[in-house]
């Protein structure tokens, strides 16, 4: 099997399993991605259960056309959502783009943080791989950004009742007078019932509410020119071929 550079350092999102048997037809490796991939997208993070209508496929990080002896390497594929996969397509900047760190963020050998920063709800980049990958993907269309807000919400809301399970797990029944021990620790074995119900209660409020209006937001005519400008400003600075050919 033909086999991409190794990673500098481990990545913090993607572990490629070391027990993945060499097959011919690369469609065949979709189980092993899923696993590997955590079920989310190589490039958005979106989840399966996220992505609800939006289907998964597998992506070629190097294009068929442009590295076909690559075309079933296991280590070139990623798990991508179909949104994602179709706005890279053949995407694939030439060599002095890459020199310059002008690349597509891949999380089995890059660290989220070295490329991105959150601001918010929006993505920053913070190196040129991430200035590319969020132009070139969209990584702030509308959707994402709505996914975003959905799981800080979801953060909060966990943390204030993991905060509250902890205050009641920091008092000392011993402390009580007798006279109320038993029905005080009835009580609170009943609130961090109650506690755990609620917080499955939020995660199932989020998801219902993650459902259509994470899909078909349209992207602002703004956000379009400005993503759309600034790729071809990348490739007016750096002359070559920006979309494969046949290898």
């Amino acid at each position: 099997m033909t086999t991409l550079p190794a990673a500098k350092k481990p990545s913090e999102l993607v572990v490629r399993s070391a027990n993945v048997p060499k097959l011919s037809d690369y469609r065949e490796y979709k189980p092993y991605l899923r696993r590997d991939f955590l079920h989310s997208c190589a490039y958005c993070t979106m989840s399966e259960a996220e992505a609800l209508a939006i289907r998964f496929t597998i992506d070629h990080y190097e294009p068929q056309r442009a590295r076909s002896d690559l075309v079933n390497d296991y280590g070139n594929l990623m798990y991508c959502c179909n949104e994602c996969n179709i706005r890279k397509g053949d995407r694939t900047p030439p060599a002095d783009a890459r020199a310059k760190g002008i690349k597509f963020f891949r999380p089995d050998t890059d660290f989220f943080e070295d490329h991105f920063t959150l601001n918010g709800i929006r993505l920053d980049p913070a190196s040129p791989a991430g200035d590319y990958s969020i132009h070139a993907l969209d990584l702030n269309r509308a959707m994402l950004r709505k996914l975003r807000d959905l799981r800080q919400r979801e953060k909060l809301a966990r943390e204030a009742v993991a905060a509250g399970v902890r205050a009641l797990r920091g008092v000392s029944i011993d402390r009580l007078p007798k006279s109320i021990r038993g029905r005080a620790a009835v009580a609170m074995a009943q609130a961090e019932k109650a506690a755990s119900d609620l917080a499955r209660e939020i995660e199932d409020l989020l998801c219902e509410h993650a459902g259509s209006p994470l899909i078909d937001l349209p992207e602002e005519p703004d956000e379009q020119k400005a993503r759309t400008q600034r790729l071809k400003d990348l490739q007016a600075m750096i002359p070559g071929a920006w979309r494969a050919r046949d290898a």
